[in-house]
């Protein structure tokens, strides 16, 4: 960082910022009043980001073509329809094309823990004391560097020079460098008054792209966020809102590592969706066991199926009547399998 971009990115700030648990108005309480997360650590970030895991989550959110280009009203007008004559050989490959443009379109946001080291201390310097009743933010300036990694640091009235927190980074980072939909101050439906209303409204995919657009992944603004929501959509078992969308692999990721899967595991087995719960399982036994499940013929799966019921689940009862329910429905593919 040159002494240049140092001091020319100078910023100060009358009254000064004061560090609060408030960040633009938003309280850090959650609207959720069930049990807190399990932390989001660097292996477990690194076990989101596995190949093995990425696949299983690419898998369970089956990627439909026709969702993920569907028209959404974003106040943009939409392309105008291009009609061609085609052969059969191109438009096989242009159905190609636009598969690969839809798995990129639905790329999962990451999971990755909380920043930490804001508002850290970096020294006191007692001789500036009363210096300035103001503080002073500098900011590293320097093209090419991302918003995470740039240096802001403050320095106090009363000497200290610290790291600067999570509120200043994001007002110095977006006026120097504003990025497309982020705004200076956060919306207020990221306050806990009005987020709960569209949870209750079902507007999760709203709620989390918003989210993807305002805050940094390791913002504890965007985990309060992302994770009431999720939890919200497990309560109320309305996984099919985020089906084929950048959001449900992340959802199931957050259950698996937070060790909720019996309405998901329900919601598979009342919808048929058999093999779902499977893959579920597997995710879920890589994450908590770092194990793989081998499955065998039909029988093997239910039997999978049945055993995690027994060991992981809350709700035992109830899923074994349902998964009962759906052997009965399809005892023809069982004994066909046997």
């Amino acid at each position: 960082m040159t002494s240049r971009s140092l001091f020319s990115s100078f910023y100060r700030l009358k009254n000064g910022y004061k560090h609060s648990k408030r960040i633009h108005g938003i309280n850090f309480s959650s609207v959720s009043n069930e049990s807190h997360d399990r932390e989001v650590t660097k292996e477990l970030s690194n076990m989101f980001f596995a190949d093995s895991v990425q696949e299983l989550l690419i898998k369970l959110t089956h990627v439909d073509v026709q969702k993920a280009f569907r028209k959404r009203f974003i106040g943009e007008d939409p392309d105008i329809p291009i009609y061609k004559f085609m052969t059969t050989a191109e438009v096989e490959k242009l159905q190609a094309e636009v598969k690969v443009k839809a798995n990129k379109k639905v790329q999962m946001p990451p999971i990755v823990p909380l920043q930490t080291d804001l508002g850290q201390v970096i020294n006191v310097d007692k001789d500036i004391i009363g210096f300035d009743n103001s503080k002073f933010v500098f900011t590293d300036i320097t093209f090419g560097i991302s918003d995470k990694s740039r240096i802001v640091v403050v320095r106090e009235s009363d000497g200290t020079l610290r790291k600067a927190n999570a509120d200043e980074r994001h007002t110095v980072n977006q006026i120097y460098f504003p990025q497309l939909g982020r705004e200076l101050k956060h919306p207020v439906m990221f306050q806990d008054e009005h987020l709960k209303p569209l949870l209750e409204n079902g507007d999760y995919e709203f709620i989390l792209d918003r989210a993807c657009c305002q805050f940094e992944p390791n913002d504890q603004n965007y985990h309060r966020v992302v994770f009431t929501t999720y939890k919200h959509v497990n309560k109320t078992k309305k996984y099919q809102v985020l089906e084929s969308t950048r959001h449900l692999g992340p959802l199931l990721f957050y259950l698996a590592f937070n060790k909720m899967p019996d309405n998901f595991l329900m919601y598979c087995l009342q919808t048929e969706r058999f093999q779902d719960a499977i893959l579920f399982i597997n995710l879920y036994t890589k994450i908590n066991q770092g194990l793989e499940i081998e499955l065998g013929d039909l029988k093997d799966q239910f039997k999978v199926i049945e055993d995690f019921i027994n060991t992981e689940c809350t709700e035992k009862g109830n899923l074994e009547e349902a998964l009962k329910y759906y052997i009965n429905m399809n005892s023809v593919e069982v004994s066909k399998s046997s």
